[in-house]
């Protein structure tokens, strides 16, 4: 009678990534305890089954999981997401995401021109959280930003920092100049800035040239705007009859300087001057 079995092997294997090899990088057998570290080029050596799946992590890269099909086996992992590499502006420097203490916000360029606007504040609007944003309807006007709500009973308008340069205006940058935007909202952005960033600070960096071939893009977008109702204008006839009524109601006697009035409330005379002067000419 003859019994078969999966025994376990030595397997070996190799850690890479795109810079090259990963040491230090976990192996693990997954469902059990056994695992194994990467040596400095990468190796590792495990012992495992056929059917086997090995689990692989390295910190900043993508955990991986590989089937055992032999006793030799290579494994590239796919860098994540990393928090060193998030650099924030703040102020007169820049630090890491994960070293930042404060309430920051960062915005990408492509999240603001996902929006058609003519100010980078109204492209803002819904982006990011703690801030309030009120559109002005008006041709040319600027949305009124808020900050943790209203600091002051003066001006509560945040400082906006474009490059390096203190700013309190909006329409002097075209969005698409914009590379980054971050927002600083708690009450460390007046170390640096002093009392002008008691109502928080928008830092904003512009577009640099890089190195390489130019390039060159162009966008535009259109719209326009019709009355719900027209108003309904008196002509000289209506208007004299208003006058007359208005100073009759008013326990005055009608006169005007252009209008003759005769006749009743209920049915008033106007005569309408054939040559319009100055009222007291």
């Amino acid at each position: 009678m003859l019994s078969a079995g999966i025994y376990a092997q030595n397997v070996t294997g190799t850690v890479t990534s795109d810079d090259g090899p990963l040491p230090g990088a976990t192996i693990l057998v997954k469902g059990t305890n056994s695992f194994a570290t990467s040596d400095f080029d990468g190796n590792f050596s495990i012992e495992a089954s056929q059917g086997d799946v090995l689990v692989v992590s390295f910190v900043g890269y993508t955990t991986q999981e590989a089937t055992v099909d032999g006793d030799q086996i290579t494994i590239a992992l796919a860098l994540g997401n990393l928090l060193d590499e998030v650099i924030v502006t703040t102020g007169y420097g820049t630090q890491s995401k994960r070293e930042i203490t404060g309430a920051v916000t960062t915005v990408e360029a492509d999240e603001l021109l996902a929006v058609p606007a003519t100010t980078f504040s109204q492209q803002l609007q819904g982006r990011a959280s703690g801030i309030s944003i009120i559109n002005d309807a008006t041709p040319g006007g600027e949305a009124t930003v808020r900050i943790r709500g209203f600091g002051t009973i003066g001006n509560n308008n945040p400082l906006y920092i474009i490059d390096g340069v203190p700013s309190q205006s909006q329409g002097n940058l075209n969005p698409n100049d914009i590379e980054s935007l971050q927002i600083l909202k708690d009450a460390s952005a007046a170390s640096i800035y002093g009392a002008r960033a008691s109502n928080g600070v928008i830092i904003i960096t512009t577009k640099k040239g890089k190195v390489g071939q130019s390039q060159i893009s162009y966008n535009s977008y259109y719209g326009w705007q019709n009355t719900g109702a027209d108003v309904e204008a008196l002509d000289a006839q209506g208007l004299g009859e208003y006058l007359y009524l208005a100073d009759y109601y008013a326990g005055k006697t009608p006169s005007h300087g252009q209008y003759a009035f005769s006749g009743t409330p209920e049915n008033p005379g106007v005569s309408i001057p054939n040559y319009v002067f100055p009222s007291g000419a």
